[in-house]
């Protein structure tokens, strides 16, 4: 054998090594929703008005079901001589207890043949299918569910979920042959549309010998952009959703998508992000070195947009102004209507790309972290920081600020893109950013002024620095003592401030090394 056959045989093994390691790895799946107006320009009446009864038709069910609910959550029924309750031991609705009482039958299955049921749906709804109802079944008990466990937890009696506004309509496309409510038909040379929906329901069924369901064909506004992010392949659920403020119709495409898991032998190491207004996010990561590198940190801000987005808001102040005294003194203001919305829509839009443009900024400095260390994700999540700022107290432009500030937003958006990259979900972790602004980061003392915007100073060690750097330390130092010191409450789990989630402690078994940052050490001079 020869140099160059040989050359070819190793890279032949380590392609299949590399395959083979990557089919082992885990997988993590996530979903991305790719929203497409409806033009109902393109429709007749009749459909636009299908489309309306269609979505307010699933409300009036998931609204009975609940009804059903409620008055029988002490109700037995006989099922396979045994007899089951509806609201099961854990707080779980019985489906099957469900059906019995809701739905009649016309085929013989394992169980008898039931012709009368307590509370005949078909009878009340006839034109409607059993997916359909088993549906909008789903949906009513993950929201009787969701409210009995909530209610568990909580000391005051909560309100009973109510559905009063039209919930989207969930639509399974069929890509195969066969039984279908919706198919994708890409039409490239249509000048009108290039994607339409052909959807089939039983709203307008005509009963004979034999349901007939009629098509209903659906042109959506299908552009270049769309055609980047939507992969038909990968679609899993469709969702006609009816917006009242735009007084639009909208198909959310909802993708899945698989990655492989991030796995790293790398040493641990955790990044603290502090989230604010003037500087979108300042971010530091901690290593068991104990020191800080200057090419460890981040600072994301972006003054021109910032600019933009000010002046933008100068300018609405004006005009709402004006549109006031107007109204008051009869005058006609409706140009002026025209133009805030416009505005407003603007600032939107600016407001978007600034956040969408901090989120990419750190995201790639979190993937350039990950190749060198075993990395973690600790964001400072202000939980309670509007209602410290009620009306009344404080400063009235700073609560304006506050009210304006999308954190909550920026949160998600780095959770996602770090998982659409490979991040399990425990190693992106929302803490509560309380007191981490006003306590030292060194000797965690809280007699500390900030004598400006950008200066943090203790009283107790004499130790300065950056006001939003002792932050983001502070942040990461609390997932480290969330994971090394855990309370009663919690000695099991971690959990998540802003989704509530709880993750293992097991999977931080690596954050040992760590520790040093929770000793306080007068002479720490490891900050320069």
């Amino acid at each position: 054998m020869n140099k160059q056959e040989e050359l070819n045989e190793n890279k032949k093994h380590d392609k299949f090594e590399e395959d083979k390691s990557t089919s082992q790895a885990s997988l993590v799946t996530f979903y991305e929703a790719v929203p497409l107006r409806i033009k109902t320009e393109l429709m007749s009446v009749r459909e636009c008005e299908r489309l309306r009864r269609i979505t307010e038709r699933d409300t009036r069910i998931i609204r009975d079901y609940l009804r059903i609910i409620y008055h029988n959550e002490e109700k037995q029924v006989l099922i396979d001589g045994q007899l089951q309750k509806l609201i099961k031991k854990d707080l779980t609705v019985n489906k099957s207890v469900l059906d019995k009482l809701t739905l009649t039958t016309v085929r013989k299955g394992k169980n008898k043949l039931r012709t009368s049921v307590p509370h005949d749906l078909k009878k009340r709804f006839p034109r409607s299918s059993v997916n359909e109802f088993q549906e909008c079944r789903d949906k009513a008990i993950w929201a009787y569910e969701s409210w009995r466990q909530l209610q568990e937890r909580s000391k005051t009696n909560l309100n009973r979920p109510e559905f009063k506004k039209k919930i989207p309509r969930p639509l399974y496309p069929r890509m195969t042959p066969g039984s279908w409510t919706v198919r994708i038909h890409p039409k490239p040379d249509n000048p009108e549309a290039k994607l339409w929906l052909e959807v089939r329901d039983s709203l307008d069924s005509k009963r004979a010998d034999r349901h007939i369901h009629p098509k209903m064909w659906l042109p959506l506004a299908y552009s270049p952009c769309h055609e980047k992010k939507l992969k038909l392949a990968k679609t899993k659920q469709l969702e006609l959703v009816y917006k009242s403020e735009e007084q639009q119709w909208w198909a959310h495409f909802s993708q899945q998508f698989s990655v492989p898991s991030y796995q790293s032998t790398n040493p641990p190491a955790v990044l603290g992000v502090d989230l604010g207004i003037k500087k979108t996010a300042v971010a530091v990561l901690l290593t068991p070195t104990g020191k800080v590198i200057m090419d460890e940190l981040c600072f994301i801000v972006n003054k021109e947009r910032q600019a933009k987005m000010y002046r933008l808001e100068k300018r609405i102040q004006s005009i709402q102004s004006e549109l006031d005294t107007r109204k008051k003194n009869g005058q006609p203001h409706n140009q002026l209507n025209v133009k805030l919305s416009q505005l407003r829509k603007r600032l939107r839009s600016v407001t978007e790309q600034e956040l969408g443009y901090a989120v990419n900024q750190l995201v790639d400095f979190i993937l350039q972290l990950k190749k060198r260390y075993n990395l973690f994700v600790s964001v400072g999540y202000p939980k309670h920081i509007r209602k410290n700022h009620q009306s009344g107290s404080g400063n009235k432009s700073l609560r304006r600020q506050l009210h304006k500030w999308c954190y909550r937003l920026f949160i998600t958006k780095l959770m996602y893109k770090l998982q659409k990259h490979g991040f399990e979900s425990y190693r992106v972790v929302a803490v509560d950013e309380k007191n981490t602004s006003k306590r030292c980061s060194r000797c965690f003392s809280t007699k500390t002024t900030r004598s400006s915007q950008g200066r943090f100073v203790c009283h107790q060690c004499k130790y300065e620095l950056n006001a939003d750097l002792n932050g983001a330390r502070n942040i990461a130092k609390r997932l480290i003592k969330y994971v090394l010191e855990p309370t009663k409450n919690y000695q099991y789990n971690l959990r998540d401030t802003l989704s509530g989630d709880f993750h293992k402690l097991e999977w931080y078994e690596c954050f040992e090394p760590l520790s040093q940052w929770l000793k306080y050490s007068v002479g720490d001079t490891s900050f320069l």
